[in-house]
């Protein structure tokens, strides 16, 4: 490990004994979409939300409101108008959209949460460190050995009941409902050990451009997440779906897995699918004709999967409000499906959990309005000794309900690969 690395790990470590941390990195400096990893700690305010209710913590007291979140979170940065790290989880749909989230919730996690950090560190691809906001106690100084992690399977869906959703969802798409659903399931664990250890073992069994890290409000993040969902760097914003995955062979099946991919009709057009949306999205808000595909199918590869890319991006008016932007094209389209309305009520439908962070977004805004958010896929979220891993995919007209199936446990290989003899729940 470099020695960047273990100075951020030591920091970790100890930094979640004062309070909230959050870890946003780019695990691939040479990644195309690679950008500067940052730590946020030591908060000095924070502001979270469950559906209507939202609290408020300026560094003193804590504030109770009733409301919409989207607004709060828009005051929030106005009153503050620093630097912010936190998520937004997917059931935020419900307040951009007429919907509702009525199935179970296997992690009691807020719906939206936004630290200012006190301490702010920049790393960038060199390694290099710099503190951006505060300082560090000398407590902090001081880093931690890792200890044994290890997850016991506990429950997930069965084959058979995952392949007759997707029928169903194949049914109403013949039928004209929506063409095309992106359908999850959770894998539920036992998790014994130190959650940064097992964000690190994820991180070297497959490091990915959008990683995160987070221990707040009673919950851990461990993000390994290959999508951005959306970003801005003055009125230039950009987002950049991934639709359609191959599995990654090693040797000469190498090649021919890409140029399968690559060609392939199917996936190609359920890239298409949410490119589209994308575009629709982003015209919310865009300048007049300045919605554009800047790059179509492009293929990236991972430790496990090939995945294809698109690139759709816009300018917006210089004085646009960024939480007004995020809101506009929340949840990524490629972890609903489209239409997007009438694919997120069938999620609700044939889904029997409530997605809560996973398929939100986990990122920051600078306090110029600048920001950066990722995908939540390929996460795991604990809290206590229970943790959850989601994973799905979208299904088409055309697709093959047993393939799909298989692809979900390809996408899993990102937290089961690490551990030795892992046995797959029955």
């Amino acid at each position: 490990m470099k020695k960047a690395e273990l100075y951020i790990s030591a920091l970790v470590r100890r930094s979640r004994d004062a309070g909230d941390v959050i870890l946003l990195e780019s695990q691939m400096p040479g990644h195309p979409a690679s950008t500067k990893s940052y730590l946020a700690m030591q908060p000095s305010a924070w502001i979270k939300a469950r559906g209507s209710e939202i609290e408020v913590w300026d560094g003193e007291s804590v504030q109770a409101f009733k409301g919409d979140p989207w607004d709060y979170l828009s005051r929030f940065k106005k009153e503050h108008n620093e630097w912010l790290f936190g998520y937004l989880g997917y059931d935020l749909k419900n307040n951009v959209e007429n919907l509702q989230s009525d199935n179970k919730e296997l992690i009691n996690a807020p719906d939206l949460y936004f630290m200012v950090p006190g301490t702010l560190i920049e790393i960038d691809a060199a390694g290099k460190v710099k503190f951006v906001k505060g300082e560090l106690n000398e407590a902090l100084r001081k880093g931690l050995e890792p200890g044994e992690i290890s997850i016991t399977p506990k429950r997930q869906i069965s084959e058979s009941e995952y392949i007759r959703k997707v029928e169903q969802a194949k049914k109403d798409i013949y039928e004209g409902r929506y063409y095309e659903i992106n359908l999850s399931h959770p894998l539920e664990f036992e998790i014994k050990g130190d959650s940064w250890d097992l964000y690190e073992a994820m991180k070297a069994a497959g490091p990915v451009p959008f990683g995160g890290y987070a221990n707040i409000v009673g919950l851990s993040i461990c993000c390994s997440s290959p999508e951005r969902f959306l970003a801005r760097t003055a009125n230039r914003v950009w987002s950049q779906p991934i639709k359609g995955t191959a599995s990654r062979k090693a040797g000469d099946k190498a090649l021919l897995d890409v140029e399968k991919l690559r060609q392939s009709e199917k996936e190609r057009a359920e890239n298409l699918m949410i490119v589209d949306l994308v575009r629709n999205d982003l015209s919310r808000v865009a300048e007049t004709q300045s919605v554009k595909v800047s790059n179509l199918f492009e293929i990236q590869s991972f430790e496990t999967v090939h995945q294809m890319v698109s690139t759709v991006e816009c300018t917006v008016p210089v004085h646009t409000d960024s939480i007004e932007i995020i809101k506009s094209c929340f949840p990524m389209g490629s972890m609903t499906g489209a239409p997007k309305i009438a694919s997120m009520k069938a999620i609700e439908k044939y889904e029997d959990y409530k997605r809560g962070i996973y398929s939100g977004a986990m990122g920051y805004i600078r306090p110029n309005g600048d920001f950066d958010f990722n995908v939540v896929i390929r996460t795991a979220i604990s809290e206590g000794d229970k943790l959850v891993y989601p994973v799905g995919g979208a299904i088409t007209s055309d697709s093959d309900p047993k393939a799909e199936w298989e692809e979900t446990l390809i996408k899993a290989r990102a937290i089961t690969n690490i551990f030795e003899n892992f046995e797959e729940a029955e």
